[in-house]
C-alpha cells in the first residue's frame, strides 16, 4: 500500500487521458503490476494513449483519493531499460509474437553476415541497420497475418527457415538473392502503420504500400552506394515488386526470376499456415475452426492426431 508522500516509480500503459482545470491533469495508467492508478501530469506536457511509459511519481492526496504526481516520465522506447525488460513489458501489455527477439535477431544478422555477393550484402545491410529497431517492433499486418508486435520479424525469420529447405532441394536458386529478398521484401511495412501497435494504416501505407516503398528504398540505397546500374539491384527490386504475385494484391509484376517465385511461395506458405495454426489453437480436438479469411473462408478440422 503506497502512502502519501512516498515515491512510486514504475512502468505503465496509458489507458485514458482526462481534462482538468487544475495545473495537472489526470491520466489512467495500468502499471506493470496490473494495477490501475491515476497519475497527474503538468498541463504543458503530454502522453500518448496506448503507449508504455516509465513514470517517477510521488503519492499525493487529491479529493480524498491517492493520485501520483509525476516528476519525470519517458516513453519506453527511449528509456535505457534493458532490451529484455522492454520485451517483457511489450509482451505484458500487447499482443506479441511468440518469439524471443534476441534469438531471431541473432539468426537474421547471421544470415546477413553470410551474404557473399558484395552488392547484395551492402544494400541489405545498409537498409537493415537503418531500420533495425522498428523492424523488431512492427507487425506484418493489422489483421490478416502476424498482426501483433514483432510480427514482421517473426514472419521474416520463419521465411528464412523455410528457405533453407528450398535451397537444399533446388540448387539452381541463388542463396544470396533468396535470403536478401526475404529480409527486404516486407521491410517497408514499418511505414504502413501509424505505430508499432499497428492500429491504423498511414496515408503513405494506403496510397503507396510497402511494395512500392520497398522498391524505392532499394533504389535509393543502391544509388547512395553507387550500385544503381548493377544487375543485383534490379533483381532485388524485382523480388519486392513481384512477391504478392497478383496485381490486385499490390504486385505490379509477376515473378520472372526463380528466386522471386520461391519467395512468393514461401511468403504465401508462412502467412497462411501461421494463421491456420493460431486458429487451430483456439479449438479443441474434434472441432472445426471458424472460417479463415486468408484461406478462402474455409473451416479446418482439428483431428485427434493434432499436436497440442
Amino acid at each position: 500500500m503506497v502512502e502519501v508522500g512516498q515515491e512510486f516509480n514504475f512502468f505503465g500503459k496509458v489507458l485514458q487521458k482526462n481534462d482538468s482545470t487544475y495545473e495537472t491533469y489526470p491520466v489512467n495508467v495500468l502499471t506493470e503490476d496490473l494495477e490501475n492508478v491515476i497519475v497527474r501530469i503538468n498541463r504543458d506536457e503530454d502522453v500518448s494513449l496506448n503507449k508504455i511509459y516509465y513514470f517517477e511519481t510521488i503519492a499525493t492526496q487529491f479529493k480524498e483519493k491517492v493520485h501520483f504526481e509525476v516528476s519525470k516520465f519517458e516513453i519506453l522506447t527511449e528509456t535505457d531499460a534493458l532490451e529484455a525488460k522492454k520485451e517483457e513489458l511489450l509482451k505484458l501489455f500487447y499482443n506479441y509474437a511468440p518469439i524471443i527477439t534476441e534469438e531471431i535477431r541473432n539468426d537474421i544478422e547471421a544470415v546477413i553476415k553470410k551474404l557473399e555477393n558484395k552488392v547484395i550484402r551492402d544494400i541489405t545491410e545498409a537498409i537493415y541497420k537503418r531500420f533495425r529497431d522498428n523492424f523488431y517492433l512492427y507487425p506484418a499486418a493489422t489483421k490478416f497475418h502476424h498482426a501483433y508486435i514483432s510480427g514482421l520479424a517473426y514472419h521474416t525469420h520463419s521465411m528464412l527457415k523455410l528457405a533453407e529447405g528450398f535451397l537444399k532441394v533446388y540448387p539452381f536458386l541463388n542463396e544470396d538473392l533468396v535470403n536478401a529478398g526475404i529480409i527486404l521484401h516486407d521491410m517497408c511495412k514499418i511505414f504502413e502503420f501509424d505505430t508499432y501497435e499497428g492500429s491504423e494504416y498511414t496515408i503513405r501505407g494506403k496510397l503507396l504500400g510497402h511494395i512500392a516503398m520497398g522498391a524505392n528504398l532499394v533504389d535509393e540505397v543502391a544509388r547512395d552506394l553507387g550500385y544503381s546500374n548493377e544487375e543485383e539491384t534490379m533483381l532485388l527490386e524485382h523480388i519486392i515488386i513481384s512477391h504478392h504475385y497478383y496485381g490486385n494484391f499490390g504486385s505490379p509484376r509477376k515473378p520472372n526470376i526463380a528466386e522471386a517465385l520461391i519467395i512468393h511461395f514461401i511468403d504465401n506458405i508462412d502467412s497462411k499456415t501461421t494463421v491456420l495454426g493460431e486458429e487451430l489453437d483456439l479449438v479443441g480436438k474434434g472441432d472445426l475452426t471458424s472460417s479463415i479469411g486468408v484461406l478462402e473462408r474455409e473451416r479446418y478440422y482439428k483431428h485427434k492426431l493434432s499436436k497440442e
